[in-house]
């Protein structure tokens, strides 16, 4: 049985915020929460299409306010939210996969700064052909995305100074779009 005293861990509950005169997208701290947190020994399957990440589970005093669209930050580290359901009385769980949050630009290109927003990467499949006389590395990756940031089949988006193509849309989910993108190389 969870109690009061359980709750140990500092927890920032963040939202996304829209700041339109920028055309940026960022998580700003809402609150601040305690809970009890408990690393898991399995991976967080978040991704439709990607690798899982570590995960991490919270058990909080229920607030109806907190929803799937939140993130947190722990101990310095971002946590996507993936799964809240009841716990003990008074009490809810939430499931995170913990995370590194990349910026990212939409529709970037030499002439024009794109809509900033943060985004989150998972390796996919990395490939490699080699063509005579020089070989190519193909990376194929999964952005996740706030609900609110849309991306076009086609259309490019610069991730840590790098252009990837973005080639297949998952937005089916009610809370996030997944995107299979894509940046090949010469070697």
């Amino acid at each position: 049985m969870t109690t009061g005293s359980d709750l140990k861990e500092r927890v920032q509950v963040q939202h996304l915020l829209h700041y339109p005169e920028a055309d940026a997208f960022a998580w700003e701290v809402k609150r601040n929460t305690w809970a009890k947190a408990e690393q898991d020994t399995r991976k967080n399957l978040f991704f439709s299409v990607g690798i899982g990440a570590r995960g991490v589970t919270f058990t909080l005093r229920r607030n109806p306010e907190l929803s799937i669209v939140h993130s947190f930050l722990w101990r310095g580290q971002f946590c996507f939210l993936t799964s809240i359901v009841d716990g003990d009385p008074g009490f809810q769980v939430v499931k995170a996969a913990l995370c590194d949050p990349v910026d990212c630009i939409k529709d970037a290109d030499m002439e024009t700064q794109g809509c900033r927003f943060p985004g989150i990467l998972t390796e996919k499949y990395v490939g490699h052909e080699q063509l005579d006389p020089h070989a190519e590395v193909t990376g194929d990756l999964v952005l996740v995305t706030p609900k609110v940031v849309s991306l076009k089949p086609g259309s490019w988006v610069l991730i840590g100074g790098r252009h990837f193509l973005v080639r297949v849309p998952h937005e089916l989910d009610p809370h996030k779009n997944e995107y299979e993108i894509r940046r090949t190389e010469d070697t």
